[in-house]
């Protein structure tokens, strides 16, 4: 009998344990080589002023590329079910070229320096745009897996992102995957790239109240219907320090980039600055991420996201948690996440863990690739709070 019982108690201890194992959530990290042709095969014209800017890559990094997301995708145990379904693909296309060159003619004249060349350039547009050749392999992939319609979406924090789709390589990309997209209106077919400025135009958006407790950015946000009642969202943000939440990766990517300029206004200011943190992490309670793949082809550490230092690491970072995915980043980069307030904020929303013991990481370990990123230069930003009038 004392033998029975002790073989029960062992036995749920052991259930008990591959319970705990099973509810991890599972985050792969995977590095991509050679360098030469992951991250430096991508090209912008930035310095030539005699025609339209314009993004081009190879198809052998295309491939490889995709062969990094495929992968991360498979380690970090699968994608959601997107068979007939509606999915959209959140990017990051934040800012103008043209901003981010007049930094370093600026830099320039006021150091007596000369200006930095086309490879540091093409270096530094990257840190701050999610690379076209991972937002193509993740609509391949759900056109393989039978989603009915691909949108990917961006409202960067100035300017027309229509005009970013087409200098930064993504036009050209949606149409040789999907011939009857048209190539201005960026409608038809399959895939589509959106901006949620169009649905401002048509009426197609409205105010969303937040779908959590505690401390508000807003009472209420404008975001745009598709994003809200898509079947599926994907947010493919880049790994960057940002000089008002300390690191933006995937869900920044969405809390601060889904909500239309044209009410929200430029550089996001109707988006309270001060309360970064709930401001994401309320977006995020509306509409959740449902998989996040973290671009850290290349990084920007500094005083980002517009203007730091390019940071070389090769890597795509995916799951199905979004906090676990960001955690794992702010954690190659170095930072704990822990003491970040846009990662805590929306894992007390319960939208995910940044907790290591409640994270499995597969493929590299974070140990073999991290990189210590320079923060931004104020002391304080981005650190977690519980004051409203934080940062």
């Amino acid at each position: 009998m004392r033998k029975a019982l002790i073989f029960a108690a062992a036995f749920i201890v052991l259930l008990s344990t591959v319970a705990f194992a099973a509810a991890k959530a599972k985050v792969a990290i995977v590095k991509g080589t050679p360098h030469a042709l992951i991250g430096d095969s991508w090209q912008i014209s930035i310095l030539d002023f005699k025609k339209r800017w314009e993004t081009t890559w190879t198809p052998e990094s295309e491939k490889a590329i995709e062969n990094m997301v495929r992968k991360a995708i498979d380690l970090a145990g699968g994608f959601p079910n997107v068979k007939g379904k509606n999915v959209m693909i959140k990017v990051n296309l934040v800012q103008d070229m043209w901003f981010v060159a007049s930094l370093e003619f600026m830099r320039a004249k006021w150091t007596n320096t000369a200006v930095r060349d086309a490879t540091w350039f093409n270096h530094q547009a990257q840190t701050i745009l999610t690379d076209g050749r991972i937002a193509r392999a993740v609509a391949v992939i759900c056109k393989e897996k039978g989603a009915k319609k691909v949108t990917i979406i961006e409202s960067p924090n100035a300017g027309n992102t229509h005009a970013y789709y087409l200098v930064y390589g993504y036009t050209d990309m949606a149409k040789k995957l999907n011939p009857a997209m048209d190539q201005w209106t960026h409608k038809g077919g399959w895939l589509e790239l959106y901006d949620p400025n169009d649905a401002i135009a048509d009426g197609t958006w409205k105010y969303y109240k937040p779908k959590r407790t505690g401390y508000h950015g807003l009472d209420q946000y404008p975001l745009p219907n598709n994003w809200v009642n898509a079947d599926v969202r994907i947010s493919v943000g880049k790994m960057k320090t940002h000089d008002n939440a300390g690191i933006s990766l995937t869900l920044k990517n969405v809390g601060i980039g889904i909500p239309p300029t044209r009410i929200v206004g430029a550089i996001k200011l109707g988006l309270p600055h001060n309360k970064t943190q709930w401001v994401v992490a309320d977006v995020n309670s509306i509409a959740p991420i449902d998989y996040s793949i973290v671009d850290g082809i290349w990084g920007v550490e500094g005083w980002g996201a517009f203007y730091g230092e390019p940071v070389s690491l090769d890597l795509v970072i995916a799951g199905k948690d979004a906090v676990a995915v960001d955690a794992t980043g702010a954690r190659v980069m170095g930072v704990d996440p822990s003491t970040n307030g846009v990662i805590r904020a929306c894992a007390e929303s319960g939208l995910g863990t940044y907790k290591e013991d409640e994270i499995e990481v597969v493929g590299n370990s974070i140990e073999s690739v991290m990189k210590k990123f320079d923060t931004p230069p104020q002391v304080q930003v981005g650190q977690y709070t519980t004051k409203p009038e934080a940062w």
